[in-house]
């Protein structure tokens, strides 16, 4: 017999509970106002079906405020069957496969319990589905957001991390910081969707859906700024390697790497971002260095070396003018300093090196080692690796050598070299 592993077990566990909560609620749909009840199940839909893409592949609606209407009129048994119609036909709309279907199981029963847990709570302190009041039912809409929010990104965190076998505060903090305050701002809309419903019928939904609408607008040319900002950073980077063919890809390459070792050492969402945008323009200030000193193919005089050092400054300088590139301007000023002191520009030493330039020197000189250079064929990976170890605690911090191993052992190394 063969022994499932724990996502499966955690999956089936999530769809026990979910089939729990459908067999429970099922008579509800004999009572309910069907005119209602359709009404909810299209509005749900038509927030689904509008995802804002988000720059890891995964995807937001504003569905949530749906639910809480729904929640708050209908009752969380009602709002159970509309969360399973709207997740089965939102899941039908992409390709199955043998992995694709646990994880279509586990979206869908968490719609379920997402729903009706967090209505479940409201009801049990007092709240009467169809009945609003907004002074004394604080309480009751405040425990109906805060269980919403328990339950989605609670199960969510334990199934990632029981999947990527990751501490769970990291995985919180990785993924889901952000979702807090999104709940907060979507969770008024939901309360005035139930508001307008009861108060003016279905025709007042028209009204609702202009600031849902508006909602997901703005989110959407957030993350749209967001990725046009990464696919400049891609393109500088670009222009810059173009001038050497030896380093094409170097700036990508040593941007996963950095990545993966940031995340690796659990840093958080934000400092990876921003070291992300780092170790792609990390080398920028070389645009002003001519070709032939970047392409020697012997050993630089003085004068040349010392143009070759003045770029983390010269690109720190560039980036730092840029707003969201504050802190990454300054990954990119030190990432040539070392421990010991006898770095440039500034021979900076031990910890008054900010992490992110000591985790993008590793990532750089991993990267130039293993790749063909002009004065030599690429390493091994097994002696850039060692070498590495070598020099850690004099060129560079033991922790992140320490996590450059662990990545290079736990993931594929066709990834970070050419």
């Amino acid at each position: 017999m063969l022994k499932a592993d724990k996502p499966t077990l955690y999956i089936s566990a999530i769809g026990i509970v979910a089939l729990y909560l459908l067999i429970i609620s099922y008579k509800t749909l004999y009572t309910v106002d069907v005119k209602t009840f359709i009404i909810f199940t299209l509005l749900s839909l038509f927030a689904e079906i509008l995802p804002v893409r988000l720059m890891n592949d995964a995807a937001v609606t504003v569905g949530f405020a749906v639910f809480i209407g729904s929640i708050l009129i209908l009752g969380y048994k009602a709002t159970i069957w509309i969360a399973f119609i709207t997740a089965i036909l939102s899941q039908l709309r992409q390709k199955i496969d043998s992995y694709a279907f646990y994880k279509k199981v586990f979206n869908v029963s968490l719609y379920i319990i997402m729903v009706g847990g967090s209505g479940y709570v409201y009801e049990e302190l007092g709240g009467h589905p169809g009945y609003i009041n907004l002074q004394n039912g604080f309480l009751g809409f405040f425990s109906l957001i805060i269980a919403y929010f328990l339950i989605n990104v609670g199960l969510l965190t334990i199934g990632l991390a029981i999947l990527y076998n990751k501490p769970i505060k990291y995985i919180y903090t990785t993924n889901f910081k952000w979702a807090l305050p999104s709940y907060i701002a979507l969770a008024p809309l939901g309360i005035l969707l139930a508001i307008i419903y009861i108060n003016n019928g279905a025709l007042g939904l028209v009204l609702f859906l202009i600031p849902l609408l508006i909602a997901r607008h703005s989110f959407k040319l957030y993350m749209d700024m967001k990725k046009v900002y990464l696919e400049t950073i891609q393109a500088l980077a670009t222009a810059i390697e173009a001038k050497d063919p030896y380093t094409r890809g170097h700036s990508e390459r040593v941007a996963r790497l950095a990545v993966a070792i940031a995340e690796e050492l659990k840093m958080d969402n934000d400092f990876i971002s921003n070291l992300h945008y780092a170790a792609l323009l990390h080398d920028i200030g070389k645009i002003g260095i001519p070709e032939e000193i970047l392409n020697k193919p012997c050993k630089l005089s003085e004068d040349e070396f010392a143009k070759i050092k003045a770029h983390p400054e010269v690109g720190a300088s560039i980036v730092q003018k840029v707003d969201f590139l504050a802190q990454a301007s300054s990954f990119i000023r030190y990432h040539h300093e070392r421990m010991d002191g006898s770095g440039y520009p500034f021979g900076l030493k031990g910890e008054e090196i900010p992490i992110g330039a000591q985790i993008i020197a590793v990532a750089d000189v991993f990267d130039a080692l293993t790749t063909d250079r002009p004065y030599r064929k690429a390493w091994k990976v097994e002696d850039a690796a060692a070498e590495l170890e070598k020099c850690s605690g004099v060129q560079f911090q033991p922790n992140v050598v320490r996590a450059l191993k662990k990545v290079l052992e736990k993931e594929k190394i066709r990834e970070y070299v050419t």
